[in-house]
């Protein structure tokens, strides 16, 4: 019996241990997978990725009616705030993108110009296209011309305005072109033309830039809270013959991403007057979008301002040369050409990484 007994607490005893370990081992394993489920639910979500959209058939540019588009706005007189000239070119636009989309925008404004008292009636207009999409490019342009030619070599001209054929009139050309093939082969992403008014009105040696970019800085301080398009590119100077167009700092550093993407395909489209040689910063009306947190990528002849170019066909710079007979339909066609081809192919298909 005392042999029997003590086998029997022997057999007890290995159970109790048995069930001690399954039971601190079932602890161990829900802690562990308490653990687990916590460092889950404390990972940040990744961020969805977008999916490419659908590409469509590049639309053909005609670079024949952005010319001239671009003479019709210099032959009515410079554009200048408070003239009749001005006044017409802003019915002009309105009358040419209302055929093209419902989705025409004007925002009218006042500013205080010179001299002191005098008072600016100024004018945006913004076309839509695809409005109920989500991912949007803006794509912008001033149409308003200098008031002063105080970069012409003849002292006694700087208080003329300038007929600005290239600086103001051939991103307006190109711009409207782009809206006419739009209203017939709907964009696949969103795409909002946005021609500004007031950019070239300010004198740098009174306020510096206070009273330049005076509609993008309207546009921004009123746009609605929601509005957030992917980037913006701006056109400024497009059509000289012998156009330079080189990726400008202040875009590189606000979104180099878009910047490659704007010259990339520009090189694959062997487009000649784009070229990777970085620019020096330029001080133009996409520095306030900069500020308001849109990436902008400005398509600059930057090496007409300050009269840089050695060509002495390329100083016409704020002076009352800036006249059609510098400008070329192929430079105008070329930036026609690149911005169909990234709205309709290249920016659709790199959504993801973008």
């Amino acid at each position: 019996m005392k042999d029997e007994n003590m086998t029997e607490k022997r057999k007890t005893g290995w159970i109790f241990q048995l069930i001690s370990i399954i039971f601190c081992l079932s602890l161990i394993i829900g802690c562990s997978k308490k653990k687990d489920e916590t460092s889950e639910e404390e990972k940040p979500a990744a961020a969805p990725v977008i999916p490419a959209i659908p590409a469509q058939p590049v639309p053909s540019f005609n670079a024949d009616q952005a010319f001239a588009d671009m003479k019709t706005q210099v032959a009515d007189g410079p554009r200048v705030p408070n003239t009749a000239a001005h006044e017409k070119v802003v019915h002009w636009l309105y009358d040419q993108l209302i055929t093209c989309t419902q989705n025409v925008n004007i925002q009218t404004f006042r500013f205080p110009g010179y001299p002191n008292g005098d008072t600016l009636h100024l004018t945006n207009v913004i076309a839509s296209f695809n409005p109920s999409a989500t991912w949007r490019v803006l794509i912008v342009t001033h149409f308003d011309s200098r008031p002063w030619a105080d970069e012409d070599p003849d002292s006694l001209k700087h208080d003329k305005p300038i007929p600005a054929a290239n600086d103001g009139a051939s991103g307006v050309g190109v711009m409207l072109e782009l809206a006419r093939l739009m209203k017939d082969s709907m964009p696949p992403i969103g795409v909002d033309l946005f021609f500004d008014d007031g950019e070239d009105y300010g004198k740098f040696d009174i306020d510096k830039l206070d009273r330049y970019f005076l509609g993008v800085k309207h546009f921004v301080r009123t746009k609605p809270a929601g509005y957030a398009p992917r980037f913006a590119i701006l056109l400024d100077m497009v059509g000289d013959t012998n156009a330079d167009f080189e990726p400008e700092y202040n875009s590189v550093q606000s979104g180099l991403t878009y910047v490659n993407e704007v010259w990339n395909t520009a090189k694959s489209l062997k487009l000649k007057h784009f070229n990777n040689l970085r620019q020096t910063n330029i001080e133009d009306d996409h520095l306030p979008l900069i500020e308001a947190g849109i990436p902008s990528v400005d398509i600059i002849d930057g090496d007409l301002v300050g009269h840089q170019s050695s060509d002495p066909n390329r100083k016409y710079w704020h002076t009352l040369d800036d006249l059609p007979k510098h400008l070329s339909r192929e430079t105008m066609g070329e930036v026609g050409k690149l911005l169909l081809t990234l709205i309709y192919q290249q920016l659709p298909q790199d959504v993801p990484k973008l």
